[in-house]
């Protein structure tokens, strides 16, 4: 099944499936992918803590950063495709490089794996794998 099904759906994070290394552990969230000619856009919602919260972007697979709305620690994303399962990436602050950021596709379409890896406001380092279902 190609990242078609990936498209116009709203996902919702599984929270007895996510593992969180760091301090962000939302109370529910949704991902909803729009496909964009040689891209997509992404709107990501949730709450933590009783308070909302909304980012997400425009990415094009062109090797190039794309703005990241909504979130005060990385402002770009470089994404690459690699095939029609998995998409990786670079977040980015002020062009400096952050963490790697993988998306997994299930062969079935119905579950979608997000790793992250980054540092904490701190300085130590997270690594989250955060699961969502249709």
């Amino acid at each position: 099944m190609a990242d078609t099904a990936l498209f116009g759906v709203e996902w919702k994070i599984d929270n007895g499936k996510s593992i969180f290394s760091s301090n962000f552990s939302p109370n529910f969230e949704t991902r909803f992918y729009e496909q964009l000619e040689n891209g997509y856009k992404l709107t990501v919602k949730g709450s933590k803590a009783g308070k909302s919260y909304e980012w997400g972007y425009t990415a094009y697979y062109d090797g190039k950063d794309h703005p990241v709305y909504g979130r005060e620690d990385v402002d770009a994303i470089e994404p690459y495709k690699v095939n029609d399962h998995v998409t990786i990436g670079f977040f980015k602050k002020a062009g400096v490089y952050g963490g790697p950021y993988a998306r997994k596709l299930d062969t079935s379409g119905n579950s979608l794996t997000v790793q992250t890896v980054g540092k904490n406001p701190d300085g130590s380092v997270f690594f989250d794998v955060i699961t969502y279902n249709k």
